[in-house]
């Protein structure tokens, strides 16, 4: 289950100095089952980012930063809050249990709706009681970090099959649109940056300021950070990481996030660290390996969630069940081995994660 923080306050960044110069992380990708379409949208041209001082200054100078992050397999119980509140202290959320303990039943069928045992599997569906706005429509927008976009698969070829699917409609009951093509694939982005084995979450921010700002802002736009083989994210000031190498700060899979930048004004982003590592890669086999799948099913469950609860908690999360309070369309679908079952997205078969459905009061695949 994903974890909900918020932090509506000046979030001043402390900048992480590295002690020395760092080259272009070397990468040996692991190969997935991608056939030369798939390949050929991975080569895309992509806009070539430089994070400067500006950007540096700006990821210092924030305010409405939220985040909603997806635990590892192996930390499920539990809640957590990576960035601080105004105390000072770290936010802790309750513990969530028995989320997952009859998945497997709730997902009885790859190509249709589940059976499900009255009332529903869950004991929650989503609301917004605040109103807070969804992503009616957007761009989605990679940003490769130190590797190519093959390194993580075929993440373009899967958001455009996903724009073009009836999986994407789940989100229809929650934003009030019915039509097609919302959700379309925009120009990329790749960014060489100096990294030893870990960057921060104000790393990441320093990267989004410097894509946004050429690429636009507002709820218009996701951006996806893709992160390579090897390298960790923290948030600053904190042990909660995706740290496979480090099993005791080893909390999360992926997240996303909003901001307001002083400069630019709002931007939403995903972070997606290399997903084929133990505690966050989908059970295997899978149609096309580790890798793509692994990658697609995170993606999804980042997307969906951006799409229904961007500016997290204030959009369609849980609400009326303490045990599953704040979860969100994607978290409510999890199993804890992170299997699922195949089913199409757009043209191609992919292992990835359902989501949760008010209509079905269950995780579904089609609207």
């Amino acid at each position: 289950m994903k974890i909900s923080t918020v932090n509506g306050q000046q979030h001043p960044r402390t900048l992480i100095q590295w002690v020395a110069a760092a080259a272009i992380i070397a990468l040996i990708f692991p190969a997935g089952k991608m056939n030369a379409q798939d390949a050929q949208s991975e080569t895309q041209p992509t806009l070539r980012l430089q994070v400067d001082a500006n950007d540096q200054v700006a990821a210092s100078m924030t305010s409405a930063y939220r985040v909603h992050i997806l635990p590892v397999n192996t930390t499920r119980s539990h809640q957590y809050s990576p960035l601080q509140n105004a105390s000072g202290a770290l936010a802790v959320s309750p513990g969530v249990t028995n989320l997952e303990q009859t998945a497997a039943e709730s997902l009885t069928s790859t190509t249709t709706v589940p059976s499900l045992p009255a009332p529903g599997f869950y004991p929650s569906d989503l609301m917004n009681p605040l109103h807070g706005k969804v992503v009616t429509s957007a761009q989605s927008n990679p940003i490769y970090v130190d590797c190519a976009a093959t390194c993580w698969g075929t993440p373009a070829t899967f958001l455009t099959n996903l724009d073009n699917s009836t999986f994407i409609h789940v989100t229809d009951q929650y934003v009030g649109l019915t039509t097609n093509g919302r959700y379309t694939v925009g120009g990329a982005a790749s960014v060489t940056y100096p990294v030893f084995t870990a960057l921060s979450d104000n790393d990441i921010l320093q990267i989004v300021h410097s894509a946004a700002k050429l690429i636009g802002t507002g709820y218009g736009h996701i951006y996806h950070v893709f992160l390579p083989s090897g390298v960790d994210v923290c948030f600053v000031g904190t042990s909660s990481c995706y740290s496979p190498n480090n099993t005791a700060t080893f909390t999360f899979c992926a997240y996303h996030s909003s901001v307001t930048f002083s400069d630019i004004g709002h931007v939403l982003f995903t972070v997606e660290p290399y997903q084929a590592v133990s505690g966050c890669e989908v059970v295997q086999p899978s149609p096309n390996g580790a890798l793509i799948d692994s990658t697609s099913s995170v993606l999804s469950h980042e997307t969906f969630e951006t799409i229904t609860d961007p500016d997290p908690p204030s959009g369609w999360v849980a609400q009326s069940s303490l045990p599953v309070l704040g979860a969100e369309i994607g978290d409510l679908c999890e199993t804890p081995t992170f299997g699922y079952g195949a089913f199409v997205i757009g043209a191609k078969t992919y292992e990835v994660q359902p989501e949760y459905s008010n209509k079905y009061h269950g995780c579904a695949n089609i609207p």
